[in-house]
């Protein structure tokens, strides 16, 4: 039912959440994510940029294991975003 609390001992995605700002977006991985992953399917291409400001159910959010082991398809571009530092 709603609004009900978890079972004494479950552990969901949700507590990992609160516990951290965002988590990986790969399944199983709880590690903090630290990069926002998102497609342009028509030109084949994937961007790659810090973290995005709003949790977009559109993007996903990687760990630095999981940034640093980033494949797309073959032809794909993958653009990196570099973080601007002031």
């Amino acid at each position: 039912m709603r609004g009900e609390a978890p079972a004494r001992g479950h552990r969901t995605r949700l507590s990992l959440t609160t516990m951290r700002e965002r988590v990986c977006s790969k399944v199983g991985c709880a590690r903090e994510a630290v990069t926002t992953l998102t497609y342009d399917y028509r030109d084949q291409m994937a961007a790659l940029g810090p973290l995005g400001a709003a949790n977009d159910p559109h993007a996903h959010d990687l760990c630095a294991i999981h940034t640093d082991r980033l494949s797309v398809p073959q032809g794909w571009t993958v653009v990196r975003h570099a973080t601007l530092v002031s």
